[in-house]
């Protein structure tokens, strides 16, 4: 017996979980198109995890004609890039705007219709546990993974994910200035495909190599406390995740900061990123034709190509709370 496919929950409040379209005891069924709880629906809390970049929540949904379980994928530091976004279209994972899970907040979702059976080992509710229990450890490998594989494939002309490229972005942007009513402010073009949660300019870039990262945070941690908007990679994992690096990291160094702190060291110039940012922070300080740019926290007695031994700098021993202290002043100068 074949069950029928209902109306969306966002136009029919009464609307149950999708059934696929195939016998009820012979396959898994497949996601459903619609959002996974309303009025009409009782859940039940049944477990949760998380990472380092999303938290998980597994519940049971009973309709009062359909069961079945919803894993739901909330990101730790929201929003998703494209590139995730393109990730999760692909997997078939849709978005639900207003999660009771996460205290209504946007989430995005998928559904397991419960298999029920006289015979416990031919149902489905122990995959349905194991494959939530598997989330922790091995979704966002998962997910890396899927990324690593689009890149690979965009090396020979191929691609399998759904990412908007910035020409459709550009395009998009410009059917949204058209849908603006008149009153409306018109938002900037970006330069880039940056995310709508990202800030268009920061007070304060820090580039810094893996040995300084604890003296970065504890900077970055007190300009943000203070109000000032500053670039520390660990603020924005989800935007870098899966980005041109690259771009994305030119973009910043070279054209959205007011400041580029740089914690000078040897291993600072042994790094290929560190370096790729200074490069980067250097234009922008030659553009800028002797206006101060490029503050340099010397953490040792390393000289950085590029960075002429007169620009004037702070030493490391003059402690974070008091780099910070000075650099706040020069901002509100």
């Amino acid at each position: 017996m074949y069950t029928k496919r209902p109306k969306s929950a966002c136009t029919a409040p009464n609307a149950s979980i999708v059934m696929p379209g195939r016998p009820f005891q012979k396959r898994q069924p497949s996601p459903p198109t619609m959002a996974p709880v309303t009025a009409a629906m009782s859940t039940k809390p049944m477990n949760a995890s998380e990472d380092d970049k999303f938290s998980y929540k597994f519940t049971f949904i009973d309709t009062g004609r359909e069961k079945g379980f919803v894993t739901h994928y909330r990101p730790r530091h929201p929003p998703l890039s494209s590139e995730v976004r393109s990730v999760f279209r692909y997997l078939g994972l849709k978005e639900f705007h207003q999660c009771p899970e996460f205290d209504f907040e946007a989430c995005h979702y998928r559904t397991l219709q419960l298999l029920e059976t006289d015979n416990p080992f031919q149902g489905n509710v122990e995959f349905a546990h194991q494959s939530f229990g598997a989330h922790a450890a091995r979704f966002s490998p998962a997910v890396e993974a899927l990324l690593a594989a689009n890149t690979a494939a965009e090396r020979v002309g191929l691609t399998f994910l759904p990412i908007e490229r910035p020409a459709e972005r550009l395009r998009n942007d410009i059917v949204q200035q058209i849908r603006l009513p008149t009153n409306a402010k018109p938002r900037p073009k970006p330069t880039m495909a940056f995310d709508a949660a990202l800030p268009s300019n920061f007070d304060v870039a820090i580039s810094f190599a893996g040995t300084e990262r604890e003296l970065a945070e504890k900077l970055a941690e007190i300009l943000r406390a203070a109000g000032i908007t500053v670039f520390y990679d660990n603020f924005y994992p989800e935007h870098l995740w899966g980005k041109n690096l690259s771009a994305f990291l030119d973009e910043i160094y070279r054209k959205r900061a007011k400041f580029c702190v740089v914690f000078v060291s040897e291993e600072y110039k042994e790094r290929k990123w560190t370096i790729h940012e200074l490069r980067s922070a250097q234009a922008k300080a030659l553009e800028q034709k002797g206006e101060e740019y490029i503050l340099p926290v010397k953490v040792d007695d390393t000289e950085l190509d590029g960075l002429p031994p007169n620009v004037g700098y702070v030493g490391i021993s003059l402690g974070v709370e008091k780099i910070a202290e000075l650099l706040i002043k020069k901002l509100q100068g």
